[in-house]
């Protein structure tokens, strides 16, 4: 980051828990809040303030909770305009961890989060309460599968509203898990061959171990031939369990919150189809849940550098407002 290059961060005052431990390995959860609440406290009754939060991205394959050049401008600029405490938590990554094992971490992550985050000392000192009935979920590519199995598999936990930035949401898409060499964000991975054995020769290296973040240009490649290879899904249910038929648990719980879903429509990495099939399967299990679709000129990840002043984000952000 160069000198005249602003942290995003910067708006935010910001501490660290653990909020599981998996065979010794910690699992981590950043807490942030607007730092002009902070500065700006008096003695006096506890601010209450609603909560955002957030799942990130990475392919289930890299990434972490704090990856800063993945947050949207956006999505920070909202939460401080709502005076919103933000919740990033890490979880286990593939391909040495299984879907069924995020789901694990997804579930353990909610009962720190009722249980536990209300008592955290630093909010007190920071003199602020959560507000546990107004929890906006958003996921970013990946992550957004964990938002949406956060609602339907946390029934107790009052999820207002979901974002899905560019997500599989709905996985039975031919593009997104058949083998095909094609470009992945502009440039091509190894061939076929080639990226399966690379693939299978860093599971040998890495298995039995546990994993929670990942340098997403040190690993680009892997991700890279996993996609082209068509490997997600396969990964993700290496561990079979029910809870990852995403369409499955929505025909069986037949609610949802309110969901806005944001999808570049040249994506390279999660087709947009991922999402407008899931709105097609929303239209005919829960016809009567507030959805909106926006789907725009793009690629992966290509809203980061936009502002709540682009139309469409501030459209997007009314129809979320009035839910959260």
């Amino acid at each position: 980051m160069s000198s005249t290059q602003k942290c995003k961060f910067e708006g935010f005052e910001r501490t660290d828990k653990v909020y599981s431990v998996v065979d010794g390995h910690e699992i981590w959860t950043s807490i942030l809040i607007p730092r002009k609440l902070v500065e700006k406290r008096e003695n006096g009754a506890d601010i209450v303030i609603p909560v955002l939060v957030f799942w990130h991205g990475g392919g289930f394959i890299v990434g972490d909770r704090m990856y800063e050049p993945w947050w949207s401008d956006w999505l920070l600029e909202l939460a401080l305009s709502q005076n919103a405490l933000i919740v990033a938590p890490d979880y286990r990554l593939l391909p040495e961890a299984s879907g069924a094992d995020i789901m694990d971490d997804m579930d353990a992550f909610w009962s720190w989060f009722s249980d536990t985050l209300p008592g955290a000392t630093d909010l007190k000192s920071w003199g602020v309460r959560p507000d546990f009935d107004r929890i906006l979920c958003v996921g970013q590519s990946a992550g957004s599968t964990i938002a949406l199995h956060s609602a339907l598999q946390r029934r107790d936990v009052a999820v207002k509203a979901i974002v899905s930035l560019y997500g599989p949401l709905y996985g039975d898409v031919p593009e997104f898990k058949m083998a095909r060499p094609r470009k992945i964000i502009g440039s091509y991975p190894p061939p076929p061959r080639q990226a399966a054995a690379k693939i299978r020769s860093y599971m040998q290296r890495t298995r039995g171990t546990i994993r929670t973040s990942g340098d997403p240009v040190e690993m680009w490649e892997l991700v890279a031939c996993i996609l082209q290879q068509g490997w997600i899904p396969r990964l993700v249910n290496a561990r079979p369990d029910s809870r990852l038929d995403s369409v499955a648990e929505l025909e069986r719980i037949k609610t949802l919150p309110p969901i806005w879903l944001i999808h570049g429509e040249q994506d390279s990495v999660v087709p947009v189809a991922c999402s407008t099939e899931f709105v097609k399967c929303m239209e005919e299990i829960v016809p009567d849940v507030p959805r909106l679709l926006s789907v725009v000129d793009g690629d992966h990840s290509f809203d980061v550098a936009l502002t709540m002043q682009v139309d469409w984000i501030a459209d997007g952000c009314n129809f979320i407002l009035r839910y959260w």
